[in-house]
């Protein structure tokens, strides 16, 4: 078996790209301070509504910019929870995981009568979104740490009293980035459902949760998340090979064993943005 074939690593890409998606969006929620752990049910939600709408559209376009839409949706109910009513980040996160993963057994029922999945629906060519990871995660990268705009995402995450004496909205900013974390995770979950071609109640399996990994692994830096997303699709993508050497239930498990190893070593030696999870309370004066 040729581990470093050319097709092995092309379909590390095609594995990597729902990761890197959640990783890209979960970077610009911390960054300015907000954890999201819902990019899980985010996915899901961008997922189930791309079935959804190709189903009774028969477009993909159409379902694309649904999923997109829903996960923007979730992306600004977290951000209020969090920037104004001043809920912990963790618990609202995990609410919408628990909602969307209730909805998805709900509504493939009423939809497609059967629980948990879709009849086949028209998709895109996943290498569509492929290609457009790659361009956002370049773009990512020179608008963070080569614009003003992504300076002062960088410093509403560190410094937020700093960057309202500076003029600087904390609350909106904190809701727009986290708005555009959930249309990422909603990329994601499109991308799910056009690689495969129907709708799984399972099918983001813990991705949501890796793209975090690949995230602080990545160091809060766009092209370092994306190649941190890339190394877990690449054992994704060896595992599949593995399990005819290896037995599978054993092989499946690398990618998560993977991320537990590797988090336990860069934790505590990711730049973490200094008012992460903290609440913003605007100073009267």
């Amino acid at each position: 078996m040729d581990v470093l074939s050319l097709d092995l690593l092309v379909v590390a890409l095609r594995l990597a790209t729902p990761v890197a998606f959640v990783a890209l969006g979960e970077l610009f929620s911390e960054r300015a301070g907000i954890i999201n752990i819902g990019v899980e049910g985010s996915a899901l939600a961008g997922a189930l509504i791309a079935g959804i709408v190709a189903h009774y559209s028969g477009s993909a376009w159409l379902a694309l910019a649904a999923a997109v839409g829903i996960g923007m949706l979730l992306g600004f109910i977290h951000a209020i929870w969090c920037v104004y009513l001043r809920a912990n980040h963790v618990v609202a996160g995990a609410a919408v995981n628990i909602l969307v993963a209730g909805l998805a057994l709900f509504l493939t029922v009423l939809v497609w009568d059967w629980r948990g999945r879709s009849a086949s629906v028209v998709s895109l060519d996943p290498w569509i979104l492929v290609w457009l990871l790659l361009v956002l995660v370049v773009v990512a990268q020179v608008f963070l740490f080569r614009t003003r705009w992504g300076l002062r995402l960088r410093v509403v995450g560190e410094h937020p009293q700093a960057a309202d004496t500076a003029g600087i909205n904390v609350y909106r900013t904190r809701v727009a980035y986290s708005v555009l974390t959930g249309a990422l995770c909603g990329l994601a979950g499109a991308f799910l459902v056009n690689n495969l071609g129907r709708f799984t109640a399972g099918m983001v399996g813990g991705r949501g949760f890796i793209g975090i990994a690949a995230m602080v692994v990545g160091n809060y830096k766009p092209i370092p998340a994306f190649l941190a997303a890339y190394l877990f699709g690449f054992v994704d993508a060896l595992q599949m090979r593995l399990q005819d050497v290896i037995p599978s239930e054993i092989s499946m498990m690398l990618p998560y064993v993977l991320t537990v190893i590797v988090l336990a070593g860069f934790l505590g030696k990711a730049n973490v943005p200094a008012a992460l999870g903290k609440p913003y309370i605007k100073e009267q004066g």
